[in-house]
């Protein structure tokens, strides 16, 4: 008890912070719960550090443009159909606006941070993504979690949630970016380039044999900027690429899941190749599901075109009054951020969505001169590689997860905090 003592009054606030920060990316695979309550202690730490100290950290564009958009959705969600089961995901949405804050404050405290957090962040991709394959090849984890043969689809860690490739497409270039900040930082001297730019192409084939489609868009995106970024020779590019076709031969020789999944699937969905299914004979918005849900949505918003009906508030409507357009009408959410948004937020929500998708597109645009790759600062690169997991998380057009879901918001402010962190715009 002693020793405990001890160990406890050597911990300062902020290494309990850097703690739980580091709990967070294991909470989101076995986890929410301990994810979320990590990231509310971190929020509390922070304001209690903050209330003793003489730097304002929440006078910045970052947070007054959150708080402007968390009081409108506040505000909604009291004069919506369903005032508490809105009010309780709009009001406590603040907390990802200081998370984001409490991160610069963290790293700002010790810097070698950065370096551990990048390790950290390896060493979790690296065995997630070794599990899964480990899954695909044997028939199950390394925890007996079985492969989901019937729909072709990896589980990893996640057991019963098929989301192990969102996970790894997600955290992957906050990955990249970290590496580039702890290069810029000059953290880093055993692991180089090359080391990255063969942890991501390793990550990609778990990804694209989880079967999720909208996950490997987005990795292959990650993928393609790496191999931009990062400096190595051309023999050792052309090598990955190489190892790259020959794992994924592999892989389409060993399971269905890229022809069947991927492919055949994805046109059947849309409509583009018939199906035996009648219902399947025309042309989807991605998939029969997500058209009638889109049609669902588009029905809300014209209810109500500037307030939206609340947050979270499409299940809620769409069973009250449009479950009769089909079967498939009525979900959680829309399933794409744009149509969530002006479903749930109308007009005014959406203008806060669509004005942080333009500032990041721009950012990522002016921060990084393409034609001078080489030239460019680590730090650039990394900011570049956060604005481009931020970018993911506000990826319009595509399929989306809730963007008011807890898991989903924690990847999106992580990248923000760790951006906002190395801009002068936020200091």
């Amino acid at each position: 008890m002693i020793f405990y003592n001890k160990i406890i009054k050597k911990l300062s606030l902020t290494q309990i912070q850097f703690f739980l920060l580091c709990l967070i990316p294991l909470g989101l695979i076995f986890s929410r719960f301990v994810a979320d309550f990590s990231l509310v202690l971190i929020c509390i730490i922070f304001l209690y550090s903050f209330l003793a100290k003489k730097k304002n950290y929440f006078n910045n564009l970052f947070f007054k443009f959150f708080f402007v958009f968390w009081l409108f959705i506040v505000f909604r969600s009291i004069v919506s159909e369903d005032i508490l089961f809105s009010l309780k995901s709009s009001f406590t949405y603040l907390r990802f606006a200081i998370f984001a804050i409490a991160i610069k404050y963290i790293f700002e405290k010790d810097i070698n941070r950065i370096y551990i957090f990048f390790i950290f962040l390896l060493f979790v991709l690296l065995f997630t993504g070794l599990d899964g394959l480990i899954q695909f090849f044997t028939g199950q984890n390394i925890l007996g979690y079985k492969y989901q043969i019937e729909q072709l689809r990896l589980s990893g860690f996640f057991k019963d949630e098929l989301i192990i490739g969102s996970y790894l497409a997600r955290l992957a270039p906050t990955f990249v970016g970290m590496y580039f900040l702890s290069k810029h930082l000059h953290l880093t001297t055993k692991i180089n380039d090359s080391h990255i730019l063969l942890l991501i192409t390793f990550l990609f084939l778990p990804v694209i044999l989880s079967g999720e489609r909208v996950s490997t868009i987005f990795f292959f995106i990650t993928y393609i900027l790496s191999f931009i970024f990062l400096n190595t020779s051309k023999i050792k590019k052309f090598s990955l690429i190489f190892l790259t076709i020959i794992l994924l031969f592999i892989a389409a020789n060993k399971s269905d899941v890229i022809q069947k999944r991927l492919f055949n699937q994805t046109l059947h969905q849309i409509g583009i190749e018939k199906s035996e299914e009648s219902h399947l004979q025309k042309l989807y918005f991605f998939s029969i599901h997500h058209h009638y849900h889109a049609i669902a949505a588009y029905k809300i918003f014209k209810e109500n075109i500037f307030f939206g009906s609340g947050v979270k508030m499409f299940r809620v409507i769409c069973e009250k009054r449009y479950k009769s357009i089909d079967k498939f009408a009525c979900t959680t959410h829309p399933h794409n951020i744009i149509l969530q948004f002006l479903a749930e937020t109308g007009l005014i929500g959406f203008f806060f969505y669509f004005f942080s998708l333009i500032y990041v597109i721009k950012k990522m645009i002016i921060s990084f001169k393409f034609k001078k790759i080489a030239e460019n600062s680590n730090q650039k690169k990394a900011i570049f590689f956060f604005l481009l997991a931020i970018l993911i998380g506000l990826f319009p057009i595509l399929p989306s997860g809730n963007f008011f879901n807890n898991w989903i918001s924690i990847t999106l402010f992580l990248p923000v905090g760790l951006y906002i962190a190395n801009v002068k715009d936020f200091s």
